[in-house]
């Protein structure tokens, strides 16, 4: 057993993708309530519970990922030894507590969205990872994670086009995501042909046109297509500037992709609410990139 420090502990949890998860509550938020004074603690605690969840499934990954990593990832903090897997059982088990106790105190429907959510996570570490299911139960988990934040006020969802935008940006999330996770397994022994590497640029110009098109028919408004023309530009110049289909190219390729997803969200909270808060969310990148420069996100 080596010594362990701090820095380990947010390693294992992966704390650069952790800043992703603020701007999925805040987009399932403000598409159900209006932001006040008074939300500011309900979306607080929705945001903590999200990070809770996020390092129960980190860490079980890594669990059940052992006996792998300790040949394909000896470095990592499992199979080094710098953090034991008794200490990493013990803290899903309170992380877990603690994020099914916050969502009862939120509510009741926060608690059965909480709970739904933390079957899937632990269906998928356990079960699916490995299946043709994994990337699209991984993407179930962050269409969940925005549904924390619509689950505050679900009851007055009741006008069409508030269903119609929330579907829509449950879609779009939902494939975005199941491309992250499709593009993840490959980190390791990169692709063996062009055709794969192709797939997942094809699919983001579908994602990019669809918002445009949302856009025009007068379901956003029109702010979101200038946070739009950012995640264009970076994903552009992310497959531009990779031409590589090895490991090392892979995971840059998952690393922006990943930190889009909240310029993604600031595209939908433009859309939504207004350029105002979708420049705020941006702020939550900043961060993220400082952390991933020190610390993997795949």
């Amino acid at each position: 057993m080596k010594k362990s420090n701090f820095k380990d502990y947010l390693i294992l949890v992966r704390l650069p993708n952790l800043f992703t998860l603020p701007s999925n509550i805040l987009v399932g938020f403000v598409i159900v309530s209006a932001l006040t004074q008074t939300t500011y603690v309900q979306v607080l605690l929705l945001v903590t519970i999200s990070i809770l969840h996020y390092c129960v499934g980190i860490i079980l990954n890594d669990l059940y990922d052992f006996n792998i990593d300790k040949k394909e990832r000896p470095h990592r903090p499992l199979p080094s030894g710098k953090i034991s897997r008794k200490v990493a059982i013990a803290l899903v088990t309170i992380f877990s507590i603690l994020a099914l106790t916050l969502s009862l105190i939120v509510g009741i429907p926060t608690l059965v969205v909480s709970s739904t959510l933390f079957a899937i996570i632990f269906g998928y570490d356990r079960y699916l990872k490995k299946t043709w299911a994994g990337p699209f139960t991984i993407a179930s988990a962050r269409v969940m994670n925005i549904m924390l934040g619509v689950s505050v006020n679900i009851n007055s969802i009741s006008s069409n086009p508030q269903v119609v935008i929330l579907t829509f940006v449950l879609t779009i999330t939902f494939v975005y995501v199941s491309l992250i996770g499709y593009m993840s397994r490959y980190e390791i022994h990169g692709f063996s042909n062009n055709v794969k590497l192709f797939l997942t640029p094809t699919v983001i110009a579908v994602i990019i046109f669809s918002i445009i098109l949302f856009s025009l028919t007068g379901f956003f408004k029109y702010d979101s297509l200038i946070i739009l023309a950012l995640f264009s530009f970076i994903v552009t110049m992310t497959f531009y500037k990779i031409h590589k289909k090895d490991s090392l190219g892979i995971q840059q390729i998952i690393r922006n992709m990943i930190l889009s997803i909240i310029v993604l969200d600031s595209t939908f909270l433009s859309g939504i609410k207004g350029i105002e808060i979708g420049l705020i969310v941006l702020v939550l990148l900043a961060p993220l990139l400082v952390f991933a420069k020190k610390m993997y996100m795949t």
